[in-house]
């Protein structure tokens, strides 16, 4: 079945920040075929809204330069991380520390259910460079699902955006429950570490202080 896009009353984009995450060329980015579906769907009583728990400058800047007459609603501080969850941030030493560091909590604090991220990006070059035949990989945890109950949080690997931290946290502490969010780190992290002890800092929780004072990374 077809629709005339002039006849939709309504254009929802959510999970909005994550259409610039990934550019595939000019023609086929992402961004570029938002513009396209949003500028097809301009008839005269067509509302459009975008929504995230997350906004980035990058989608600020597209939005004043596509989007008509703007609003922007946000509640509580932008880009922020969720302060119902306790955050810990923990210097594991290597991938081997890390390893037995989950092992320990799983053992003594464990409080199920919870969600273990990891980032492997050497895997995924392993498998663009035909070393690995079959990847199994999902990014979906991370957004768009409201699994309830979730009691812990683990990033076995720091996230490298502030924007995944917190929609990694964001699948506990939901609904104005109570949540525990553990992030390892080890000196191969250094690159990205401050942004997201920052992040942390500022939700009222502790961070080792040199963490802080770390280089920031460049926009």
């Amino acid at each position: 079945m077809y629709y005339k896009a002039f006849v939709f009353r309504w254009l929802i984009i959510d999970e909005s920040d994550r259409l610039f995450e990934v550019v595939e060329g000019q023609e086929r980015c992402f961004r570029s075929q938002l513009a396209a579906v949003y500028k097809a769907c301009d008839g005269k009583f067509t509302r459009r809204a975008f929504f995230s728990a997350t906004f980035s400058y990058e989608v600020e800047e597209w939005c004043k330069e596509n989007l008509n007459n703007v609003a922007m609603v946000c509640i509580g501080e932008r880009n922020s991380a969720n302060a119902n969850v306790k955050q810990e941030l923990v210097f594991a030493g290597s991938e081997q520390g890390k390893l037995l560091a989950v092992r320990t909590l799983l053992q003594t604090q464990f409080d199920p259910p919870a969600l273990i991220f990891v980032q492997r990006d050497h895997i995924v070059e392993s498998f663009r460079n035909g070393r690995l035949w079959v990847l199994i990989c999902t990014e979906l945890m991370g957004r768009g699902l409201d699994l309830r109950n979730v009691n812990l949080v683990i990033n076995f690997d720091l996230p490298t955006s502030i924007i995944s931290y917190i929609h990694r946290i964001g699948r506990t502490g939901r609904a104005g429950r109570k949540g525990r969010a553990i992030t390892y780190f080890t000196e191969a992290d250094t690159k990205y570490l401050r942004s997201i002890a920052t992040v942390i800092h500022q939700a009222g929780f502790q961070v080792p202080e040199y963490t802080l004072s770390l280089k920031p990374l460049s926009r």
